[in-house]
């Protein structure tokens, strides 16, 4: 810590030259005050004098009648000066003067240093020591201050050469206090004292309490039980002051349970214990007075005798094809597995496999059904020390399926739709798929086979009289057939309406809208017929479209369309669809205008330029000479290789010639795209619009 220091004087004047010398006292004798604090110091004269006067560090009289920080009070033999919340600034020499009698003068300094006033502080600041623990508190001093002490709970100071449980270690800020294999009598507060430089003591106490945590002892931690037992589940702990203690399992309470009980002993106890009793337990001590919580972690087991279930009672399946035979058994500790068929073990020869997750195991034999012998009832015996258990499974032999149910069929010109219903009978295994057969009344069947019951037949002829049926078939073969359902093809007609969809495609603003011929009314759609118009526009444009077209549309504007599909006989009804276009984005910065500066030519392009100038110059020079004095390149080429005399000679801007390049329009567009590959082409047609239209793209 620094120190700021002044010279200030007190003087007397002396009254009487006969009496002897009067002096000065200034009380008190230190100039120590505190930051932001108030003191007095009190000038005293010894004999004869008059004129009391104070005198700040610079010198200056301080007035009698101040009213600010600094102020004075007169008695008959001593001056006050008071200095209110003192300030790093007030530091110096402040001097007291007097005039005796004979008009000498007098004076007595002080040297006034404002200092912080030390504190103390405690380390750590709660004073809980664990009961048999070592542990240390360190005693600080913030500020000026010296001789540190250590007083026990009786106030009596604690030796520094001290060489039992409480020893003491002094550095230069500190003096640490250490306290080895607490016990309980050394419960109490302590404090530590220093003497500041006025002259001052100060102190901090700490209220030290032995405890004891929550401490768990000879707690069992793994525990067996048989299903039925009588559990006792023990928790020794202990703690000062003593903790309560609960139960919890999944972090429910488990003594809310009616088989459930906590004892005065803190043992759980769990009556008639079931298997699904098993888990992990907590007994939890806590002492509320400072919010400490434990616990210890117990696991429990259940034996029990083996359960046993089935995923079915039957298995069905056909001659020739292997199928597996399960049970799965629920159990600890885990069974040991039997099979039998007919009443007789299956031998080692038998493919048995076993597979086991903690309580669950699941036996598994595959039984290959050679002849009806392999047939029958399988039994699954499962055994540990509790008990054993069995179950039988059949392995029956699987039928055909029935005849698909709801038969129905939709017919249009050239095609039909076909629905029917699963069979009433899968034959005991899962349906494969189904056959469909189809002939007109002269013909032979066709068929198709199919995994969906829904299919669409094709490539019939118009306006004919058709029989359906089908089949379902299963891993042992196809079943019977359905019903049959007659059905007469429709005439050749228009098509239906072609369905329309859209889909906006990268981050621009295009769309693309697709559509499909639901159905071509037995005739090969040949076009399809488009018309569109803004929201507002009072006429529509009108366009064929056999591949694909795109259209010039606006930006930000809501667009009606419609599609009709067509064939040789007419044209279908109309689909529409409405869309809005994207606003326009501002116009992007070129490249000059984005990097602020003008583009430059690199070297290659300095290049490029001196060259075409040197040939310039060249072609210039050889024209001359031969339109002068028929010499030169042009001279020579024209008499030698053509035979005949040369043209005049052309522009230079023809001889070098000049290339033009097409640009693809830019802007919001739709594509339309049909679904047949015939008259495949595409055109770009410009409605007339202006340059902030956009493109829209003519659908499929």
């Amino acid at each position: 810590m620094s120190l700021r220091t002044s010279i200030y004087a007190c003087i007397l004047i002396l009254g009487s030259a006969t009496a002897g010398r009067p002096k000065l006292r200034i009380e008190p004798l230190t100039g120590y005050i505190y930051l932001n604090e108030d003191k007095v110091f009190i000038c005293k004269v010894e004999g004869e004098a008059e004129e009391l006067r104070w005198f700040d560090k610079l010198g200056k009289e301080i007035d009698q009648d101040a009213n600010g920080r600094f102020t004075l009070e007169r008695s008959e033999y001593d001056l006050l000066l008071k200095i209110r919340n003192a300030q790093w600034e007030d530091s110096g020499i402040y001097k007291c003067r007097a005039e005796t009698e004979n008009s000498d003068e007098i004076e007595k300094s002080i040297n006034i240093t404002v200092i912080r006033r030390p504190k103390l502080r405690i380390e750590p600041l709660t004073g809980n020591i664990d009961l048999n623990k070592d542990k240390v508190f360190i005693c600080k001093v913030e500020g000026e201050a010296e001789e540190l002490r250590w007083f026990d709970k009786l106030e009596e100071e604690i030796d520094l050469d001290a060489n039992g449980r409480f020893t003491l270690e002094k550095s230069e800020y500190d003096l640490q206090l250490q306290i080895r294999n607490a016990q309980w009598e050394d419960s109490g507060t302590y404090k530590c004292t220093a003497e500041t430089e006025n002259g001052d003591e100060i102190e901090k106490s700490i209220n030290i309490k032995v405890i004891q945590r929550v401490t768990f002892f000879d707690v069992i931690s793994n525990l067996e039980f048989d299903e039925s037992d009588f559990a006792t589940l023990d928790c020794n702990v202990t703690g000062f002051p003593e903790p309560t203690v609960s139960w919890t399992r999944d972090d429910q309470d488990v003594t809310q349970q009616d088989r459930f009980q906590k004892l005065n002993n803190n043992s759980l106890v769990i009556r008639n214990i079931q298997p699904s009793d098993a888990g992990i337990y907590f007994c939890v001590g806590r002492i509320a007075a400072r919010n400490e919580q434990e616990s210890t972690r117990i696991t429990v087991k259940v034996n029990y005798a083996p359960r046993l279930e089935s995923p079915a009672s039957e298995v069905f399946t056909w001659l020739g094809n292997p199928v597996n035979v399960s049970c799965s058994v629920k159990s600890f500790p885990q069974a040991t597995f039997n099979w039998s068929h007919q009443g007789g073990e299956l031998g080692e020869s038998a493919n048995v496999s076993i597979v086991a997750n903690g309580d669950v195991s699941v036996s598994m034999v595959e039984v290959t059904v050679d002849s009806e012998a392999d047939l029958g009832e399988y039994t699954c015996s499962a055994r540990n020390r509790l008990g054993k258990g069995s179950r039988s499974i059949w392995v029956k032999e699987a039928e055909f399926p029935s005849a698909p149910l709801n038969l129905t069929v939709e017919p249009h010109s050239t095609t039909v739709q076909v629905s029917l219903g699963k069979p009433a009978s899968d034959g005991g295994i899962p349906i494969l798929g189904y056959k469909l057969e189809w002939k007109s009344d002269a013909a032979e069947w066709k068929s198709k086979m199919t995994e969906s019951e829904t299919f669409r037949i094709t490539e019939l002829e118009p306006y004919i009289f058709y029989q359906f049926r089908a089949a379902a078939r299963n891993g042992k073969g196809l079943g019977e057939y359905s019903r049959t359902v007659s059905a007469k093809t429709l005439s050749i007609r228009e098509p239906d309406r072609p369905k329309l969809t859209t889909r906006k495609e990268g981050d621009g603003n295009a769309y693309r809208i697709y559509f499909k011929d639901t159905e071509s009314g037995g005739s090969s759609v040949l076009r399809h017929n488009i018309k569109y118009k803004a929201e507002h526009a009072p006429e529509w444009i009108n366009d064929t479209v056999n591949g694909s077209d795109s259209y010039l549309l606006n930006w930000a504007t809501h667009y009606q369309v419609q599609v009709a599909a067509e064939n040789r006989i007419s044209e279908s009804l109309e689909t529409f669809l409405n869309f809005t276009t994207l606003e326009q984005p501002p116009p992007l910065p070129s490249a000059d205008s984005a990097t602020g500066e003008k583009a430059k030519v690199g070297t290659a392009g300095i290049i490029g330029i001196i060259l075409l100038i040197f040939l310039a110059l060249l072609v210039v020079v050889d024209v001359t000479c031969y339109d002068k004095n028929q010499c030169g390149i042009l001279m020579c080429i024209a008499v030698n290789v053509l035979g005949k005399p040369v043209a005049a000679v052309k522009r230079l801007e023809q001889e070098m010639g000049v290339t033009s390049s097409s640009a693809n329009p830019k802007g919001n567009f739709y594509d339309l795209h049909g679904n047949d590959a015939v008259h495949k082409y595409s055109k770009t047609k410009n409605l007339g619009m202006l340059n902030d239209k956009i493109s829209l793209t003519k659908s499929e």
